[in-house]
């Protein structure tokens, strides 16, 4: 069901050598829009699908640095090569936290060194050949030692930047751990940090987006878009591209924006109207874009693959996914709610092969296992549970290879670099696989 309604938006642009914001007319800004809200009658994936041909993947690349929480600006994964057997495990307590039933923190890796941030707002810089924490900041007082804080990073050559869930957003010498500069916008930040042409960006939980200065963390412009009363955690994801940037709000929207022209592109719904009214639960994956194309899905939707520019929908499967999705040449690889592995065929969406994981499970009767992933690794597809298992699978062809208990509370995706597999667990212990 298509409806159209138009779009008033506001765009403010702030000078960083003016104290004052300028308020701007940009009719350009003002845009009939399109919103389709698609109806499902269930989003349940639970069959298990053989494939009888092998799919033939780009080559893996070997990965040096993780500077980016996902990655990279516009959210797509490489195929990274990695021929460990998960045999050797370090296990090094580096952080802290709060309550373990929470997932906040950040994993970054550049050269022999990593960066972590935990619950309770403390940023490390670990060495990993000392195996040693060289420097740790915390940029909050006391006041906030109890609150679980959530900080997201993003390095870019000698300087690591910050954004967290008290409203703050900072910059970090990377080689003394001292702060450059730190703003403070009073609002919590509910997105991950992205970074594009030299600019940082991010969505606070008023589903509001802003572009900072790198230099200094002053606002260079925002734009707001529809939020509701719940503001959901994960719901707001940002991807950049060939000068056009993506982002979810807490409604499930996506709005695409052109930052050279200035203007909304189009704005989509992903959710049925059910959902739109009781999104308290509302979790969204990471947007990937690739040639063009966006990736996206929900754990109240659809997967779904629109055309960058005008937001025509190419094709979507029933399906509920909150992970990072993956592309190899002509295939995706998405990591689904109930614990399904799927491939499919990204150019028509027709469905090639699904693995079940659920099926190594040892939960207790109303246990709740949830899956993390994925990340492609010489032609191995790898994910996590949290129940404490990794498991490796083909992406060839969909069949098992193995999985393995490393862990009792594992609660995100892991990372591969340098040959590596980074992973850090909900009571920030940090798990390096070889």
């Amino acid at each position: 069901m298509k409806y159209f309604f138009i779009l008033f938006l506001f765009f403010l642009i702030s000078s960083c050598s003016s104290n004052k914001d300028k308020k701007v007319d940009l009719e350009i800004f003002r845009k009939q829009g399109e919103k389709i809200n698609i109806f499902e009658s269930s989003n349940t994936f639970d069959k298990e699908i053989t494939y009888g041909s092998t799919l033939k993947l780009n080559q893996p690349l070997i990965n040096k640095k993780w500077i980016y929480e996902h990655y990279s600006s516009n959210n797509f994964y490489d195929h990274f090569f990695y021929d460990g057997k998960l045999e050797d495990i370090y296990k090094k307590n580096v952080g802290d936290y709060l309550n373990v039933s929470n997932d906040n923190g950040s994993l970054l890796v550049f050269d022999n060194f990593i960066f972590i941030s935990d619950e309770t707002g403390v940023i490390y810089k670990f060495d990993l050949t000392t195996k040693k924490v060289i420097w740790e900041i915390n940029v909050h007082n006391n006041s906030f030692k109890n609150y679980p804080q959530n900080i997201s990073l993003f390095l870019n050559d000698d300087v690591l930047f910050a954004s967290d869930n008290l409203g703050f957003i900072y910059s970090i010498d990377v080689n003394s751990g001292k702060i450059l500069w730190l703003q403070n916008y009073g609002i919590p930040f509910s997105s991950h940090l992205n970074f594009y042409k030299g600019i940082l960006y991010v969505v606070n939980q008023n589903s509001r987006l802003y572009a900072f200065n790198a230099s200094d963390g002053l606002k260079i412009w925002s734009f707001e878009a529809l939020s509701g009363v719940v503001k959901p955690s994960k719901s707001s994801n940002i991807s950049i591209d060939n000068d056009k940037l993506i982002f979810s709000n807490d409604l499930g929207d996506i709005t695409v924006i052109d930052l050279n022209k200035q203007t909304v592109l189009w704005s989509i719904n992903i959710l049925s109207t059910n959902r739109i009214f009781n999104n308290f639960f509302l979790k969204i994956s990471n947007i990937l874009i690739d040639k063009n194309q966006i990736f996206v899905s929900s754990n109240g939707g659809d997967l779904l693959n629109f055309n960058i520019e005008n937001g025509q929908i190419n094709w979507f499967q029933k399906i509920s996914s909150i992970q990072n999705h993956l592309i190899s040449d002509k295939f995706l690889f998405v990591l689904t709610e109930e614990g399904f592995i799927i491939a499919y065929n990204k150019l028509d969406g027709n469905l090639l092969w699904s693995f079940n994981l659920t099926k190594f499970s040892n939960a207790k009767p109303k246990q709740k296992i949830h899956y993390y992933g994925l990340i492609l690794a010489s032609n191995k597809l790898i994910a996590t549970s949290s129940d404490g298992f990794i498991y490796k699978i083909s992406a060839n062809n969909g069949e098992y290879i193995l999985h393995k208990k490393i862990n009792n509370d594992l609660s995100r995706a892991p990372i591969v670099a340098d040959n590596k597999i980074f992973i850090l667990n909900r009571s920030s212990e940090l798990l390096i696989l070889n």
